[in-house]
């Protein structure tokens, strides 16, 4: 059985570790945003339009990265 190609996209980082991507698939809605920490998904949606994903994940970025300035720093 043959998996269907993915094409995964990394949209921004911030200092804390996390990341977001954008995973394109062939059925619909075609367009997943994923946010993780390490393994922890943090925040995850599929969408119709690349363009909206896009959006939801500036305004992701934008909320945990506030957030990430509250918090104090991790200790080595």
């Amino acid at each position: 059985m043959a998996f269907p190609a993915l094409n995964v996209e990394r949209l921004w980082s911030i200092a804390d570790g996390t990341i977001c991507l954008l995973v394109e698939r062939e059925d619909a809605p075609r367009f997943e945003i994923c946010v993780v920490r390490g393994e922890d998904v943090l925040r995850q949606n599929r969408l119709y339009a690349r363009g909206s994903a896009q959006m939801l994940a500036e305004t992701w970025r934008s909320n945990l990265s506030a957030v990430a300035h509250l918090r104090p720093p991790i200790a080595c």
